[in-house]
């Protein structure tokens, strides 16, 4: 401490400048506000040296002579000479850690917490939290127990989606020349390890160019993305390998190939075993296993209209694996002019055929690793461009739509297959044609138009109700082909439920909100619109609103929960809208509490909610209609009117 004192008294002389030269003496300054402090891991609480630390100011402006620094051998940081009468929030980060901040105390999602400070006031010895991610490291070892180099391995997170245990595609890495792999930036979770293998049969009459643009072989970053040989199988089938496990070659006419295979030596999704990991866990010796089996062949026609099959490669994939994209096929097949595929090394299970015409994924979203280069600043814009689309949904999972499949074509299909130790014939994909809507946008008379720009910033975007990412490849995001107000069409819809919603990606997304919607003089506003194979849905009337409800108040603590430990959630009081709610609800929101222990929920539609101050451990489960049966025993009610302001005073609730 008394070094720490010593380092304040240097840093505060008049005479001590940033090189450490002699600096003339001037006029003193104002009196200067202090912030001092140490940066510790958010899980062990042991004190990080080299931190980074960053120091921003509310209002904008000068924070003194330094804006970041490092910490010391324990820790420690002090920013002097402050502006005092405002406002400062402390962020921190090292490599190797995700990014962390004063107020980040649970996890580095909190908020952070905000620091007023006076005029010569002196805020001592706060706590900054940075978090470690998991990681999950082990070996690939082949059937003889010799390291397997070169590999893809990847981990698949579980989370619940609409009341079922989906998987979502996380990162991906190789096994060096040992065979080892590691996967690190893990955030907290329940996770399998997978070993992706993709057999992609293309007949012997297409060129291998047009191999090499249709197959699905150019996957997430980091999957197989090249295809190195060309095989021969017979006459009429080629066997297009990328960069996965090379199949053993036949004997006796047995074939053989190298199945998806889960931790420890699984080969379907549902006998993997979880790994569940905390901040700052480190699992070791995950080993896999991989032994070749015996494959056969899944043959059958997709039935449908010529301009349905051009281009069109069928996808083959293990059952649990339905809403991962590329790279988790166990086969891919080029289908013929006339409709005919074959799916080679093929090993037993239960699978999907899908023609897509377009390809989603649920994917973990990348933490923020290491220091950053800049202050604090507005979240970067979605990822966009001509083969792909992502938009952050739910909390940590990105949802991304791929175009480089047959995106043309007028249908989509899909069938179950069950395999076993012989060849499966006959199979039929037929396709249905996909729906359309259409309709006028209309403009509630209450609405301002934002100040900065008009009202046609804004689409329509289609969210299925059963939060289904895949979809048969018809994917979330469909927008209106016009702007609003006006008319509008949406094309290309797959067989489904689904919501009519604002474009989340639009510039004014936060600002516009869908008031209704009516068709067929029935009110859909609560309600998703089915649209079935083929379907026509015309005069579908939407009103859009910049007339949003107000709702903000405060939260207090309670015995068991400190309302800076806590989220406040909002949800409809009719039960019957807890379920089939989209991947994007928008009568199901949550809002952080911030330091000063208030709330705002700037665009709500109006309705009846329940709304409640729970804890944030939270996050990721609280719309499970189970819980939030629970949730609504203890919440309070409010009532929300467009253009109207509603305030809710809340105790912090314990859910057990």
């Amino acid at each position: 401490m008394a070094r720490l004192a010593l380092l304040l008294l240097l840093l505060l002389s008049p005479f001590a400048s940033p090189q450490g030269s002699i600096a003339t003496p001037q006029k003193p300054d104002p009196p200067a506000a202090v912030i001092t402090g140490v940066v510790v891991d958010g899980t062990t609480g042991e004190a990080i040296p080299e931190a980074v630390v960053f120091l921003s100011a509310t209002p904008a402006g000068p924070a003194g002579a330094q804006t970041r620094q490092l910490t010391d051998e324990r820790g420690r940081f002090a920013f002097v000479q402050l502006p005092g009468d405002a406002n400062y929030t402390v962020s921190a980060t090292k490599f190797g850690y995700l990014e962390g901040g004063y107020g980040r105390d649970a996890m580095p999602t909190d908020p952070l917490r905000s620091i007023p400070l006076k005029a010569s006031e002196w805020i001592s010895n706060i706590k900054v939290a940075i978090w470690k991610p998991g990681a999950i490291s082990g070996a690939v070892r082949d059937e003889s127990g010799e390291p397997v180099v070169g590999v893809v391995v990847r981990a698949l997170k579980r989370v619940r989606i609409q009341g079922r245990d989906e998987f979502v595609a996380g990162p991906v890495t190789r096994t060096d020349d040992r065979g080892r792999y590691r996967l690190h930036t893990l955030p907290p979770g329940k996770y399998v390890v997978q070993i992706p293998s993709v057999q992609a049969s293309v007949p012997t009459s297409a060129k291998v160019g047009e191999a090499d643009e249709r197959f699905a072989l150019r996957p997430r970053p980091g999957l197989a993305d090249e295809v190195l040989d060309l095989l021969d199988v017979d006459q009429a089938q080629r066997l297009a390998i990328g960069r996965y496990a090379v199949p053993p070659p036949s004997v006796n006419g047995r074939h053989f190939s190298y199945p998806v295979v889960f931790h420890p030596a699984a080969t379907s999704v549902a006998e993997a075993t979880t790994i569940e990991l905390k901040f700052g866990d480190d699992r070791q010796n995950v080993d896999l296993v991989l032994t070749p089996v015996q494959s056969v062949r899944v043959s059958g026609v997709v039935d449908g209209p010529p301009d349905s099959l051009r281009s069109l490669t069928l996808r083959l994939v293990p059952a649990g694996l339905e809403n991962l994209g590329f790279g988790s096929e166990a086969a891919t097949a080029l289908v013929t002019s006339d409709g005919r595929f074959t799916f080679l090394n093929v090993p037993a299970g239960q699978y999907t055929v899908e023609a897509p015409a377009q390809i989603s994924e649920l994917s973990i979203t990348p933490p923020q690793i290491g220091p950053r280069k800049a202050l604090p600043g507005p979240p970067t814009a979605p990822v966009t461009g001509a083969s792909l689309q992502q938009t952050e949904l739910l909390p940590g999972v990105t949802l991304t739509h791929y175009f480089s499949m047959s995106s043309n074509a007028p249908a989509t299909g899909r069938a179950t297959v069950s395999v076993g130790n012989t060849d499966v014939t006959g199979v039929v994909v037929r396709m249905r044609p996909f729906g359309t809507m259409s309709g006028r946008v209309l403009i509630d008379p209450q609405s301002a138009p934002p100040a900065d720009a008009t009202p046609q910033r804004a689409a329509l975007e289609l969210d299925p109700a059963g939060g289904d990412a895949a979809l048969s490849g018809a994917g979330r995001v469909i927008r209106a082909d016009r702007i609003i107000p006006g008319d509008f069409s949406i094309m290309r819809i797959a067989p489904g439920q689904y919501w009519v919603r604002v474009q989340k990606q639009g510039i004014h997304a936060s600002v516009w909100q869908v008031q209704s919607v009516s068709w067929n003089g029935r009110d859909y506003t609560n309600a998703p619109i089915e649209v079935g194979s083929g379907d026509a849905i015309d005069g579908v009337v939407v009103t859009v609103t910049t007339a949003n409800p107000d709702l903000r108040g405060t939260v207090r603590d309670s015995d068991g929960l400190k309302a800076d430990a806590a989220m406040v959630i909002v949800f409809p009081v009719d039960q019957a809208q807890w379920k089939n709610t989209g991947l994007d609800p928008a009568r199901m929101k949550t809002v952080p509490v911030s330091s000063s222990r208030a709330f705002v929920f700037p665009a709500l539609p109006a309705g009846d909610y329940f709304i409640a101050a729970i804890s944030r451990s939270f996050t990721e489960t609280w719309r499970e209609p189970a819980f939030l049966s629970r949730v609504a025993q203890l919440a309070s009610r409010v009532t929300l009117n467009w253009g109207g302001k509603s305030t809710a005073d809340l105790t912090a609730a314990v859910i057990r």
